[in-house]
């Protein structure tokens, strides 16, 4: 059925032929009136808008610093589809390119649009993701889940494919989250410097947005058959996805300010991120990784030269990968 809404307007009337007047025309000598008043177009309404929104995003210019939040072009393409997944999952990472501390992955699926969630990269104060955060975890029928992977095992496999791994780590936990049972809990699932190895937290809330389910798996390979995993798909930003993944899924170049799914699970992954590298700071406070989260500045790594090297450094990384360390991670040899 249609609305009015929906309806095509009727076409305008054809002008009348040469020689003749029809009715309504103007006598000639006579001058038109030109009316200023701007005709207000019919809106849509239903799955016609949301097809016209969608395109019309799609044809113009990436305008996502002036958005309140990124569209879900690809998310609604995938789900418009009639033999389509009925879910769709952002993922992305944070701390590729530190010298020390994890790289966090996480994925998301948030169905309500918050105001404000476009890559973090573009939201500058760090006071304003924590907000953000805090109100995807706690927004209506979210599941979302964030994998640590840290420097020993990213020193293990190297960073690429403790991301991939980190990746198809949180999108596995985001489907068993889906399936566990609805009982309302009061904790809430945090990362912590205290915790050692591989780990995933994960959560849900109903529709309300109350917490329902939460669990930490310490683990750094997790199964990964696709099951009957069909009705999910995952977007995963950058230009590779994880191999054996849960379910279907795609790369999408920049996707962390493309699509909303996206950027959603970038700023759990980049805030969690944050939050492990002010407790690491207070643990090693000689390397000031409050400041720099661990990125290769150049204060850190005199502060690496002059102090040696923690437990969370990435030994395969530069400088420190042509440096030798004592069992207390004090610089032997600089080969440098």
């Amino acid at each position: 059925s249609t609305t009015n809404n929906d309806r095509v307007p009727s076409k305008a009337k054809p002008k009348a032929a040469p020689g003749k007047q029809g009715k309504g025309t103007r006598k000639r000598g006579t001058t038109a009136k030109v009316s200023t008043k701007k005709k207000t177009p019919a809106k849509k309404t239903g799955k016609t808008a949301v097809k016209k929104a969608v395109k019309k995003k799609k044809e113009s210019p990436d305008n996502s610093q002036n958005d309140p939040y990124l569209p879900r072009t690809r998310e609604m393409e995938l789900l418009s589809q009639e033999t389509g997944p009925q879910y769709v999952m952002g993922i992305d990472e944070a701390g590729r390119g530190p010298l020390a501390g994890p790289v966090v992955a996480a994925a998301a699926l948030v169905p309500q649009n918050i105001s404000g969630v476009v890559d973090s990269k573009k939201v500058t104060k760090e006071a304003t993701r924590e907000e953000l955060y805090e109100q995807i975890i706690v927004s209506p029928n979210v599941l979302w889940a964030v994998a640590i992977v840290d420097a020993a095992r990213i020193d293990e496999i190297n960073i690429l494919q403790a991301t991939l791994e980190g990746m198809r780590m949180a999108a596995t936990h985001v489907i068993e989250t889906s399936k566990t049972n609805t009982t309302v809990k009061k904790e809430k699932e945090i990362a912590s410097a205290s915790r050692t190895g591989c780990y995933v937290i994960c959560g849900k809330t109903n529709e309300k947005g109350e917490p329902i389910m939460g669990s930490t798996i310490y683990t750094a390979v997790s199964t990964n058959k696709k099951d009957d995993n069909s009705c999910w798909y995952a977007l995963v930003d950058g230009n590779k996805t994880p191999k054996e993944m849960p379910c279907e899924c795609e790369s999408m170049v920049k996707g962390d300010s493309r699509e909303y799914a996206i950027a959603a699970a970038s700023i759990l992954a980049k805030v969690t991120r944050d939050r492990l590298m002010h407790e690491y700071d207070k643990m090693y406070p000689q390397y000031e990784l409050g400041r720099h989260k661990g990125y290769p500045t150049a204060a850190h790594m005199a502060l690496v030269r002059s102090n040696g090297a923690s437990p969370i450094h990435r030994r395969t990384f530069a400088p420190l990968k042509h440096m030798t360390f004592d069992d207390k991670g004090r610089i032997v040899e600089d080969s440098e």
